[in-house]
């Protein structure tokens, strides 16, 4: 007798980035898992994404379903193995990645894989995760062993944690080749990368924050998470390849801003005491100290303006 095995319904959130997407799509479609469909939410790419993801369904005669709005996917749930939903704009990760989240649920989602658009997976990566949830009710989010796409030998997340007083995050064995290592201390950080999440923690926890926009909403969650009593867990029989700074680009006044605006939100909203000043002193005075030392002017102004964004904001409150 065959082992019933979880619906897991995997989003891939896409902006401008269709050549990502679709690499990522074609390595989900050779994966062993037998229970999953695929839910492509397009954040209204002006460079016509969500066209060209139809126009490749119907060429390649793969069954789907295209939604032109959020409301219609929510008011007419299908059992397709594909579903694409056009979110209408640009509402963020937290925002495309929610869509996805409902529509997941609404069609009886056992579980959700939110997993980056710039990664290719192994085909074997997903039923060690849902096992290892299975077996553990406590876990509220489980990942893998995630390498650099140009370097699949080497880690760029191997689990994680954070440093309460900075509110700075580390990747275990970050840039180490993979010779066995194993966590020896608690997860407390997943990257929003990849994660495997059970459909109760929506109920139990909630969504992902829409005011983060980009960044730092993968922290905000995993804190949630912890404070309602659930744990982190990475499986080591889960492999997948990150091509890293894909879907969002490093170093530039983009993502100096909302770093900036958005760890002034997570360290006013969830540290306290003296971790609550050290933290602030870190983001605020080593930070831009950081900036300047690098001569990076411009993205030292566009830290600066992040971090005004949100005090400015609490002296209107």
């Amino acid at each position: 007798m065959k082992r019933h095995r979880p619906k897991v319904s995997i989003i891939l959130l896409n902006y401008n980035g269709f050549d990502d997407s679709l690499s990522c799509f074609q390595s989900l479609q050779k994966i062993r898992y037998v229970n999953y469909d695929v839910i492509i939410v397009d954040n209204a790419s002006p460079d016509a994404s969500m066209d060209k993801f139809v126009a490749y369904m119907e060429d390649s005669e793969i069954e789907h379903f295209f939604f032109n709005t959020p409301e219609n996917a929510m008011n007419e749930p299908t059992y397709s193995s594909v579903s694409l939903i056009q979110s209408g704009f640009n509402g963020g990760y937290g925002y495309g990645n929610n869509i996805g989240i409902k529509y997941a649920l609404i069609n009886g989602a056992d579980f959700v894989l939110i997993i980056n658009n710039d990664t290719v997976v192994d085909p074997a990566f997903l039923e060690p995760m849902v096992q290892m949830c299975e077996k553990d009710h406590r876990i509220g989010i489980a990942s893998g062993k995630i390498y650099f796409y140009d370097r699949p030998d080497t880690f760029w997340f191997n689990g994680g944690k954070i440093n309460q007083c900075t509110a700075k995050v580390e990747h275990f064995n970050f840039n180490e080749k993979d010779v066995g290592q194993n966590i020896n201390e608690p997860v407390t950080f997943i990257s929003g990368c990849m994660w495997l999440i059970p459909k109760n923690i929506f109920k139990n926890v909630g969504f992902i924050n829409e005011e983060y926009f980009m960044y730092v909403e993968d922290l905000e969650y995993c804190q949630r998470i912890l404070n309602r009593g659930y744990t982190l867990k990475i499986s080591n029989d889960t492999k997948i390849l990150h091509k890293v700074g894909g879907s969002s680009g490093l170093w530039s006044e983009f993502f100096a801003y909302w770093m900036a605006r958005n760890k002034m939100k997570f360290i006013g909203n969830f540290e306290k005491g003296l971790c609550l000043f050290s933290a602030y002193s870190y983001h605020i005075v080593y930070t831009s100290m950081w900036w300047l030392l690098h001569k990076r002017y411009d993205l030292f102004k566009s830290h600066i303006k992040g971090i005004w964004s949100v005090v400015a904001h609490k002296g209107n409150d």
